[in-house]
């Protein structure tokens, strides 16, 4: 997955860097009808949402429209529609076209959750221009979910589209759609887990800017064909943009899509290359950082010629099998020039490394290293091969480190090259290496990423820690894999392991150790790494070891799967699988979902991206609107890293959602639920086992109180505090039957539930 504050910063320096030449990066919608009309100048805001809304009144804020829909009818120049939190349902269609210093903004309000849902599209701007569509999240539309069509002067900015379109023939759906539509933006937005690509710009599209976005994981299903990014207009820029795991390539420039530059982009872990260009000319693709693509990584192929590729990373393309259960046996190369390509094309200053054996270069011929191809070639004068020495590319964080062979390397006057870095990061000198780049500047770096040398001195590194397995009966071997870790300065590493009961291994210069559990527990693994300056980070993981015994297999606590919460009104939250062993099939995944301000009935239901299927086991409620929720699943489909778990509820005012992953179970026995208030919660005793050991599981929900303490004999896990509100699970596996009581200690309302699942 992309680091996360590397997205967040690259979205905000986009969104402020790019305003000048794209105009105001607020919000839009779907556009349909004429010109506004003339009038008197009109209120400059219109709100949507809220209290006291009618889709009859005037929009004030006083009496806002009801929904968007409305809102998009009377909008005209200079007026900016602001819509407060909530899910809103129907295609937007806006009815006018603002004018250059005076846009239609349709915008969420600042710090508010707005879903667009349901509709052919979620917003959708025909034959219009000056609109602005920024902020908002799209979601299950049957077709495009933002449709922009004969525009000019559009800005689609920030926005979150999910799930456009249906993974069957004929239903597929781009998430952001521009077709016959010029001098407009795609900026900071993130479009993923759609039916068809990502972005997608038409043959009739140009002169658009495409910068600072996140694609990933869009998919037809049924073919290997949904791209991140699909150029197949002329003239465009594609700038700064993430791409990753996506079905097809990472950004395809095919038949149309000539004279595009691509720079600055991050493309990684998809289906087919990171950057694909097949039957287009005029093309430039320099400083961008392409890794681990199933085929190969920069590809030109068919009739495309008078390419430029140059200042690129390109790292281990073409070197796995296989990508989703689709053969990568393709084109292969890091950089891949093929068919009439060559003749045309000039490839140079470039970085192409591989960790395993295969093919380093294609220039009409194969090269499996680029001195071959240097010498059979003439091309590539200034290129090297070597390890980039990436931060961490296992979790997409493709910065370098301190002595990589990009920094300070790069040809600064190729054209297309960036004064700044995909972060908006300056060119910088590092003084500890010596300059090698050529034109203006000799110290621009390769890649979509320029080192920044860190000041005050060197740097600590950063530890990471993985345990396998996390879980299983007595005796149980347990790996500690510390080989994520890594350091900004490159410095060699040892490593410091801890294994909760006692027992301690290294320092050490391996990253791995293993220990055998002869006990029973719950045990906190921890790894400090240190570099040779001296400096540490530590990671911790869990293992919990339990004694074999009935049910169905041999209950045990597995891990937690992921948290997430909102202090906004919500029907549905959601979280995202963030251990790297995922959710194993076979295993029950277990939420517990704590509401405020919501209904003590109505369906709570979950479903997640392998279509597995959840059930209610325990469900209690208060008179003040508070509600405590366990949904239960049997992973009949493993979950994988990234996937997502959904729960929608009746309108919350806020939701906390933590999942954990249990082992040896299948189903709930017994369930006992309560509610109260004062220094102590219990819920009441559940009626007794049917078999020994089963795996007992309480739950507290607190409101306006104090974290939960839990009585002895319960293992309690990570609690889950926003404000005054919290969240705590425990668990005990008994070794007989019989009847259980989860309690403690806390001040405040709250609510309690004891699930005992066999």
């Amino acid at each position: 997955m992309p680091n996360i504050t590397h997205v967040m910063r690259l979205r905000h320096w986009f969104t402020r860097g790019l305003a000048s030449c794209a105009g105001l990066f607020t919000a839009a919608v779907v556009v349909a009808l004429s010109g506004a009309p003339a009038s008197a100048a009109p209120d400059p805001t219109l709100y949507v949402g809220g209290d006291n809304c009618s889709d009859g009144g005037a929009g004030t804020a006083t009496q806002p429209f009801c929904t968007i829909v409305k809102a998009a009818t009377v909008a005209s120049a200079g007026q900016t529609v602001l819509v407060v939190g909530g899910t809103y349902n129907g295609r937007v269609s806006v009815a006018h076209s603002g004018t250059a210093g005076s846009p239609i903004i349709f915008q969420a309000a600042p710090g508010a959750d707005v879903i667009v849902t349901g509709g052919t599209n979620g917003f959708a701007v025909a034959g219009r221009q000056y609109v602005t569509i920024d902020g908002f999240t799209v979601t299950d539309t049957s077709s495009y979910g933002i449709y922009v069509s004969s525009s000019q002067h559009i800005v689609i900015s920030n926005n979150t589209v999910t799930g456009s379109g249906s993974r069957v023939s004929g239903r597929i759906a781009a998430g952001i759609y521009l077709s016959g539509t010029t001098a407009s933006t795609v900026v900071g937005n993130t479009s993923d887990d759609n039916s068809d690509h990502g972005i997608y710009l038409t043959s009739t599209t140009s002169s658009v800017t495409v910068s600072g976005n996140e694609a990933s994981r869009n998919a037809n299903g049924y073919r290997r064909n949904a791209n991140g990014i699909d150029v197949v207009g002329p003239d465009n820029v594609v700038i700064g943009n993430v791409t990753h795991d996506n079905e097809d390539s990472g950004i395809q420039f095919y038949t149309g899509g000539d004279n595009n530059l691509a720079t600055l982009n991050v493309s990684y872990n998809n289906g087919d290359h990171g950057i694909d260009n097949l039957n287009v000319t005029g093309g430039r693709i320099v400083g961008n950082t392409i890794y681990h693509n199933c085929t190969s990584g920069i590809n030109v192929e068919g009739t495309s010629g008078n390419y430029l590729v140059e200042n690129n990373i390109a790292v281990d393309n073409a070197v796995y099998p296989a990508y989703n259960g689709i053969s990568c046996n393709r084109r292969a190369g890091n950089i891949g020039i093929w068919d009439s390509a060559p003749s045309t094309t000039i490839v140079d200053a470039n970085l192409v490394y591989l960790s395993t054996p295969g093919t380093m270069y294609v220039f009409g011929s194969s090269f499996a290293s680029l001195s071959a191809m240097q010498t059979a070639t003439g091309q590539e004068e200034f290129g090297t091969q070597a390890d980039p020495r990436f931060v961490n590319s296992s979790s997409g964080d493709l910065r370098v480190r301190q002595g990589s062979p990009a920094i300070d390397s790069a040809d600064s006057e190729a054209p297309g090259e960036q004064d700044a870095d995909i972060d908006g990061l300056p060119r910088v000198d590092d003084p500890l290496v010596a300059n090698t780049g050529i034109g203006p500047r000799a110290y621009d770096d390769r890649g979509a990423h320029e080192f920044s040398p860190g000041a005050g001195g060197p740097q600590p590194p950063s530890a990471a820690l993985t345990a396998t397995p996390v879980g299983g009966t007595v005796p149980l071997p347990v790996t500690a894999d510390a080989s994520g870790s890594s350091d900004p300065q490159g410095d060699a590493l040892t490593y410091m392991f801890t294994f909760g009961d006692g027992t301690s291994v290294g320092p050490q210069t391996s990253p791995t150790s293993t220990h055998t559990y002869t006990a029973a527990g719950t045990y906190a693994i921890s790894v400090t790494v240190t570099n040779t300056d001296g400096l540490s980070d530590t990671a911790t993981a869990t293992a919990s070891v339990t004694t074999a015994g009935g049910g169905n297999g041999n209950p045990s606590y597995v891990s937690q799967i992921a948290t997430n919460y909102s202090t906004s009104a919500k029907t549905s939250g959601s979280i995202t699988v963030w251990r790297t062993q995922g959710v194993a099939a076979g295993d029950l995944a277990l939420l517990t979902v704590q509401l405020t301000g919501t209904a003590p009935t109505g369906a709570v239901t979950a479903t997640d991206s392998a279509g597995n299927s959840y059930t209610v086991a325990g469900d209690v409620a208060d008179a003040n609107g508070d509600r405590l929720v366990v949904l239960v699943g049997v992973m009949t489909e493993s979950l994988a890293v990234n996937d997502r778990i959904t729960v929608s509820f009746p309108s919350a005012a806020t939701y906390r959602l933590m999942g954990d992953e249990l082992s040896g179970v299948m189903s709930v026995d017994r369930l006992a639920a309560a509610s109260g208030s004062g220094t102590g919660y219990a819920s009441g005793s559940s009626g007794t086992t049917t078999s020994a050991p089963e795996f007992v599981f309480g739950a507290v929900a607190v409101y306006s109180g104090t974290a939960p303490a839990w009585a002895s004999g319960w293992t309690s896990m990570t609690t889950y505090a926003v404000g005054t509100n919290y969240l705590g699970r425990a668990y005990k596996i008994p070794t007989a039957v019989g009847s259980f009581n989860a309690t403690g200690s806390t001040s405040g309302s709250w609510l309690a539930l004891c699930v005992t699942f066999h």
